[in-house]
């Protein structure tokens, strides 16, 4: 009591110092000053309110983006040059890479060319050829006539005879069998000679189908059997994207900038559909096959699409910064404030992505973690 009493005083005097000693008079009759206009009231501790900065948990996925090339997935057929005979000189492409071709339209030109002293030694090896193996036919078929009728003058069901008969059967399979080989040499060059008419004329690859053609810068150098061109069938909404790091997975969104030739580009979306080796879920290493969603008018224009794919690594997760995580005795906790007050509580933390914890507990979402 006698505490307060003091302070009382003290404060008293202060007062009467602060506003100056003419204001104040003592207990001889002095005038006194009313200090309620210059008390502050304090509210009660319990009263006080404080404001906290806080973040608040929700579900999420962890989402990336893959970006790739796509090129459409057209059926292709080889357009190949036959050149049986000649030495063809490539004079060009009558086409441009990309162009819609129809079945039959020309491709490329050669000419063909042939050696003055090459074409008289095969026209003479031909001739030559000929003459022998006529000559030859006539003298063997006799010479086996006359094997065949001595054999006929031995008795029969004797083993003189029967070796004879095998005899006369294994050189005349050997005579037929030179015959059937010799020929088909002699038409062989029979054909070449022929083809000899042909030096100097000008020829063409066709479009066995009809399509896009895909050719090559130059053509330096063809031949019998080269594939000078592909044709890609026309009509196609499917398009193949590389899959090395199997970022693709089978049903995932995919939005593109379709590109046309022409340089105009419009914003297609597609989904993943398969990749070379099948699988329930995830796509092996190698092509994924997208599906893309385009007017009919696309399908028919040469163009390649340079796709993003979004990859959701992780569904269903609650990210939490890292700085928001405390920990005591080796546990995981954040500070919740919730309307009795400020509480902990305990976290899993299954992995870490950036700056950020993940939680795998979606019961978490919506809880108002303070920010200090």
């Amino acid at each position: 009591m006698r505490s307060i009493k003091r302070k009382t005083t003290l404060l008293s005097l202060a007062l009467c110092m602060s506003l100056g000693m003419t204001g104040c008079e003592g207990k001889k009759g002095e005038k006194t000053v009313d200090l309620s206009d210059y008390l502050v009231t304090i509210a009660p501790q319990g009263d006080r309110r404080t404001s906290y900065e806080t973040y608040t948990l929700e579900v999420t996925s962890y989402v990336t983006h893959f970006s790739t090339i796509a090129s459409a997935k057209y059926e292709e057929t080889g357009v190949v040059a036959e050149i049986p005979y000649g030495n063809p000189v490539p004079l060009g492409y009558i086409v441009t890479n990309n162009q819609v071709v129809n079945a039959g339209a020309p491709i490329f030109r050669y000419r063909l060319e042939f050696d003055e002293v090459y074409m008289a030694e095969q026209r003479l090896s031909y001739t030559r050829k000929s003459e022998r193996f006529e000559a030859y036919k006539v003298k063997e078929e006799k010479r086996l006539a006359e094997v065949l009728a001595e054999v006929a003058k031995l008795p029969v069901d004797t083993e003189i005879y029967a070796d004879a008969l095998i005899n006369y059967q294994e050189q005349l399979k050997a005579y037929n069998e030179y015959v059937e080989q010799t020929q088909a040499e002699i038409e062989e060059l029979g054909k070449e000679v022929a083809a000899f008419d042909n030096n100097g004329k000008i020829f063409t690859v066709n479009a066995p189908v009809s399509g896009i053609v895909s050719v090559p810068f130059r053509m330096y150098y063809v031949a019998d059997g080269a594939e000078v061109a592909t044709i890609q069938y026309p009509y196609t909404d499917i398009y193949a994207a590389d899959n090395q790091y199997e970022n693709l997975m089978v049903g995932q969104k995919v939005v593109g900038d379709y590109n046309e030739m022409n340089g105009e580009t419009h914003t297609v979306e597609g989904v993943v559909l398969s990749a070379d080796s099948l699988l329930p879920l995830k796509l092996q290493s190698g092509s994924a096959y997208i599906r893309f969603d385009l007017p009919e008018g696309m399908k028919t224009t040469p163009a390649s699409i340079h796709a993003v794919i979004e990859t959701v690594n992780m569904q269903d997760i609650i990210r939490i910064p890292k700085n928001l995580v405390k920990q005591h005795l080796g546990a995981n906790y954040i500070e919740i404030l919730t309307d009795e007050g400020i509480t902990r509580k305990n976290i899993e933390i299954f992995t870490e992505i950036d700056l950020d914890y993940v939680v795998l507990d979606k019961s978490l979402a919506g809880l108002k973690v303070i920010k200090r």
